[in-house]
């Protein structure tokens, strides 16, 4: 719709968020209620009043856990406040008492969550990438506690957790001459 109807080349979008970049403020204000049309008779959406923000680029615009800037992609500081208070979470239930299934479970969810949240982004259409291998290495390293070590390992180059399954020796034995 933003491209064919409208002209814009330069956006993004996942599930129900969108940015739209455009170097003309008054052009993006006369799109609102273009946008806001669409959205309620296609899709029955409404956008929400508070959250249309319109600034200048350079400043980078937030989305999706990132700020988007000219040259380059950054994971945002709100992002990686609230992976190292999940992390903070987790290890304050392991040094409470030994994690039942239930909590280990949520705790590789969890931790799997922000890793792939801040795992390489891939081209966007805006041609961007972030690097966040040394970010995921420090957060996990540093602050988790090694107490999760004994049941997880990491995978991929610190790209997520996985279980340490407990294999069973295969022990060979020699009939008895």
């Amino acid at each position: 719709m933003l491209k064919k109807e409208i002209g814009i080349s330069n956006y993004g979008r996942y599930v129900d968020d969108f940015i739209i970049i455009h170097e003309n403020k008054e052009f993006l204000k006369t799109l609102i209620p273009a946008l806001s049309n669409f959205l309620l008779s296609t899709l029955k959406l409404t956008l929400h009043p508070n959250k249309i923000y319109l600034h200048h680029f350079s400043k980078g615009v937030k989305f999706l856990g990132a700020v988007i800037k000219p040259n380059r992609i950054y994971i945002s500081n709100r992002t990686k406040g609230n992976f190292y208070e999940a992390i903070q979470h987790h290890n304050a239930i392991a040094r409470m008492h030994k994690p039942d299934k239930e909590e280990q479970v949520a705790f590789l969810s969890c931790i799997n969550s922000y890793l792939g949240i801040l795992k390489p982004a891939k081209a966007t259409q805006l041609g961007q990438y972030y690097k966040t291998y040394k970010l995921r290495q420090t957060m996990i390293k540093r602050y988790l506690s090694a107490w999760w070590w004994n049941l997880f390992s990491l995978s991929g180059g610190c790209e997520k957790f996985i279980s340490k399954s407990r294999r069973v020796k295969n022990t060979f034995h020699l009939p008895a001459p």
